[in-house]
């Protein structure tokens, strides 16, 4: 079973329960030296966790009321698609605490310690018919991710109306989000690759270069991870294991 699989049943799991921290693959110090040890940890331990306290708490309040026990129900992920449903009083908390709980975990997936490189297959083809080639690709991710106005995130996702419009191999899009807005909260768009900008991030080892960690994050990119979504996204993963 895949890293993957593991983490999407992970967001899948019914409220019901308190969500855990979901853990680093690595060991806080792996990334080094492109994303230093004490940010890993401040993140990780810090950043995250909060994430985690909060959205439990928010969902304990779902529990506690009979007309919002079926949220509680729902997987982050899926609760993040029906924001709209949420009462007022707790929306905006589960809007930033979960999308922070499951932007994070992807985004920890999203690098390793034997990162860096190229994609292949498919998903390098995707890439060429998108938006002409890696490179082109990685201008665009990048000065997405250098023009977030303050906090948030830049993504690159798989457009799945532009899928059944025009094909699988020219469905990818680049995107950005503030705060801790995700793609999954926009219908149709799943998310392949994302990377935090916000300043936590970052800015113990980068300071204000936003732009160098930036670079760093393409040294220690897990392409193989990123692969898999996007297999798993245009259905190919399933056709495989048939």
């Amino acid at each position: 079973m895949t890293r993957l699989v593991v983490l999407l049943a992970s967001l899948s799991l019914s409220a019901a329960q308190n969500l855990p921290l979901p853990p680093l693959p690595y060991d806080y110090n792996a990334l080094e030296p492109h994303i230093d040890e004490a940010t890993m940890r401040v993140h990780h331990l810090s950043h995250h966790q909060k994430y985690t306290d909060t959205l439990n708490g928010a969902l304990r309040k779902l529990r506690d009321e009979a007309s919002t026990k079926y949220l509680a129900k729902m997987g982050v992920d899926a609760l993040l698609k029906h924001l709209e449903e949420v009462p007022e009083a707790v929306r905006k908390t589960i809007r930033n605490a979960g999308g922070g709980y499951v932007n994070h975990a992807f985004f920890f997936d999203c690098m390793s310690p034997n990162g860096g490189g190229e994609p292949s297959g498919a998903l390098s083809e995707a890439l060429s018919g998108s938006f002409g080639g890696l490179s082109a690709f990685k201008q665009m991710f990048t000065l997405a991710a250098l023009e977030v106005f303050g906090s948030g995130w830049a993504w690159l996702v798989y457009d799945e109306k532009a899928a059944a419009e025009g094909g699988a191999s020219s469905a990818l899009r680049v995107t950005a989000t503030s705060n801790q807005d995700t793609p999954l909260m926009q219908g149709g768009l799943v998310p392949l690759l994302g990377i935090d900008v916000w300043e936590h991030a970052y800015y113990l080892k980068h300071q204000s270069r936003r732009k160098d960690y930036i670079d760093d994050f393409w040294a220690v990119l897990n392409w193989p991870e990123v692969m898999e979504r996007y297999a798993v996204a245009t259905g190919a993963s399933d056709k495989e294991e048939v």
